[in-house]
């Protein structure tokens, strides 16, 4: 009997030693992110500028680096403006709590989708039905912290290094199917300043590359820079979600 409960806690043992040597979650690191997460949780706006460059696969050519830059306007808990310019084109996502406008300058046309919904909520709902993305949306989510734990494999801080001049804390991590890298800075905000993924469970692992600059925290942003007016002579068009498109 003493042999069997000795060797039910040798399995039990070497069951968790195998367990902490595959999942290795760094305390440091979670209390980062922690942190930079409850900063952006308390804010009531924010304005960040945001240059993101991404691959694309072509079939003659692999993997193709392409880029944007966007400005970003948040007044919680349901006004968002994103403005951007780059290889999508120009653009502008306007949200008043009820109703997402794109309007896309370069054709001059504009479509609408109604919506009521606290900004995170939008964001779920129109990547769901249309496939719609907004850069850097990942950090403003509540829950960004605990997906991160939920999917990672591990997490690391590596330590004080700097992004455009300024110092920050360095953290890695691993999943099944991506590795990232997240730049935090090491002042009295403690906000995110670039972030990269690498999507090794897709063909090629295409990259994905966003740095945050500019950041102003709790600007005076009016309401009426989330009403949007149709420019003259600019033609509505009917977004189509996904389940159209097949």
């Amino acid at each position: 009997m003493y042999k069997k409960i000795f060797f039910s806690f040798l399995i039990m043992a070497v069951s968790a030693g195998i367990q902490a040597q595959t999942r290795k979650i760094d305390t440091v690191a979670v209390t980062i992110l922690d942190k930079m997460s409850a900063m952006i949780g308390d804010l009531s706006s924010c304005s960040v500028t945001i240059r993101s460059n991404y691959d694309i696969r072509s079939k003659e050519l692999g993997l193709v680096k392409h880029s944007d830059e966007e400005q970003l306007f948040l007044h919680g808990p349901d006004k968002l403006l994103i403005r951007s310019e780059g290889d999508k084109g120009s653009r502008d996502f306007v949200y008043d709590g009820e109703t997402l406008s794109y309007y896309s300058m370069d054709k001059n046309q504009y479509g609408q989708i109604r919506i009521p919904a606290s900004i995170m909520e939008m964001i779920d709902t129109v990547n769901k039905l249309y496939g719609i993305e907004f850069s850097g949306a990942d950090f403003f989510y509540p829950g960004f912290v605990d997906d991160i734990l939920a999917e990672s494999k591990a997490l690391v801080y590596l330590g004080l290094t700097k992004v455009d001049g300024k110092e920050c804390f360095h953290i890695a991590g691993t999943a099944s199917d991506k590795t990232f890298q997240f730049w935090i800075s090491n002042d009295a905000f403690t906000l995110p300043l670039k972030m990269v993924i690498i999507y090794t469970g897709k063909e090629l692992s295409p990259q994905y590359e966003a740095v945050l600059t500019d950041w102003q925290v709790n600007p005076m942003l009016p309401d009426a820079l989330f009403n949007f007016s149709a420019p003259p002579k600019a033609k509505k068009i009917k977004l189509a979600p996904l389940s159209s498109k097949k």
